[in-house]
């Protein structure tokens, strides 16, 4: 029996009924199942082209897997990611994340730009700090990647969002992508790695 099963005949067994009369029930189940459909980031932005901007939901993952592999594995990047399980399998990784946040940007059915992040408490406020941003390839270029950022930046700044972050490489279209969209470079800081 699944969870959700195991749940809704809890609330409506005999010994509970009279505790769940009338709506109080349907303020329960709401609270436990809220409709994902309904999403309120979706209904807001829906524009032209049929392009629409919501939250990531745990059935865009498969799909968001196969557009990073494809995305990531093309020029500039050329990174090798051997199988769409090994994409998925670091996407899942982010997703899991409890503190995680993502946004996806569709064009009549089909994904074509997808935001995902996490939210970082710092002592100057609410940080976003972008895992990855990735645009399908032959949409790159005209506006899309744009459009993404500038929607992202609204939620997040309804949401209480201070300041948005994230690492690229330096060099390529994605840096001037950034500049253009608003990013800076912050001089204070430098990455390190340490390959073991």
């Amino acid at each position: 029996m699944s969870i959700k099963s195991s749940v809704k005949e809890h609330f409506t067994s005999n010994p509970l009924k009279d505790h769940f009369e009338g709506s109080s029930l349907k303020s329960h189940w709401d609270y436990f199942f809220q409709d994902e459909s309904g999403n309120e980031i979706s209904q807001e932005f829906k524009f032209h082209n049929e392009l629409n901007f919501r939250k990531f939901t745990r059935q865009d993952l498969d799909e968001c897997a196969l557009l990073f592999k494809k995305v990531f594995f093309a020029d500039p990047w050329y990174d090798e990611w051997g199988s769409w399980e090994q994409s998925r399998k670091y996407l899942k990784e982010l997703v899991e994340n409890p503190v995680f946040e993502g946004f996806v940007m569709g064009e009549n059915s089909k994904i074509v730009a997808v935001c995902l992040g996490h939210q970082r408490s710092w002592w100057r406020g609410k940080e976003f700090f972008v895992d990855e941003l990735f645009v399908e390839n032959e949409r790159q270029g005209n506006g899309i990647g744009g459009e993404t950022v500038n929607l992202l930046f609204k939620v997040l700044r309804e949401a209480g969002y201070t300041r948005v972050i994230l690492l690229t490489n330096k060099g390529i279209p994605a840096e001037t992508f950034y500049l253009k969209n608003g990013f800076y470079n912050n001089e204070n800081r430098t990455v390190m790695v340490k390959e073991l």
